[in-house]
């Protein structure tokens, strides 16, 4: 450990009373009886790349893992759950990131209960991470919403997955015919035209149907 990460240790410690340190030292006992968890490099670089709340969940979750007297194929199970969300939080970063709901009310016309309204309304995607609620930047623009997202949100049936909708927003589609594909998302960014927009509405309506067929 070189010189310049022991005095900003100690740094970090000063201030704290004989209890806190005693108690920091129990969180690092418990940070390095984990640690064998994450001896392959992919997943101590995933673990890494985790937000604290959410990275606090992670290692929640594996010691839970280590400590729970479950069968191998229930923990398997769990784990693929949490890498497959981990996965998909990592997609809507890829995507443009997420707001807060705070964030989105600060959007030019948009209040912190008009957020909640479109929300219950099936106008906007949202979905939970850790407890709260996030919402994907992409169905916003710096002005207030993105053109035309509404009006497709609202031709998806209300008991459709946010997660499946999502899906078909950013799979690629191609609405004239020559070859060219692209997704709905990109569609709108790019300003949709009364065709397109027939389009994203009519294969909204459609996913609907075919869900519940």
């Amino acid at each position: 450990m070189s010189n310049a990460t022991i005095a900003k240790d100690r740094a970090a410690t000063t201030g704290l009373n004989e209890y806190q340190l005693n108690l920091l030292k129990r969180i690092n006992n418990i940070a390095l009886g984990l640690m064998p968890e994450f001896e392959d490099k992919s997943e101590a670089m995933g673990a890494v790349s985790l937000d604290d709340k959410t990275l606090f969940q992670r290692l929640y979750t594996t010691m839970l893992e280590q400590n729970t007297r479950v069968p191998d194929s229930e923990l398997r199970k769990n784990r693929r759950r949490r890498e497959h969300l981990e996965k998909f939080y990592d997609q809507l970063q890829e995507m443009g990131g997420t707001l807060k709901v705070h964030d989105v009310a600060n959007i030019p016309g948009i209040s912190r209960q008009g957020v909640h309204a479109r929300v219950k309304k099936n106008k906007l995607l949202a979905f939970k991470q850790n407890g709260d609620f996030i919402y994907p930047r992409f169905q916003f623009t710096d002005s207030g919403l993105l053109p035309g997202f509404e009006e497709v949100m609202g031709a998806f049936d209300p008991a459709i997955h946010p997660m499946m909708i999502l899906n078909l927003l950013k799979t690629p589609i191609d609405i004239y015919g020559n070859g060219v594909r692209r997704s709905p998302i990109d569609i709108l960014q790019s300003g949709a035209n009364k065709r397109e927009m027939d389009v994203l509405i009519r294969n909204a309506n459609l996913f609907g149907a075919d869900m519940a067929s």
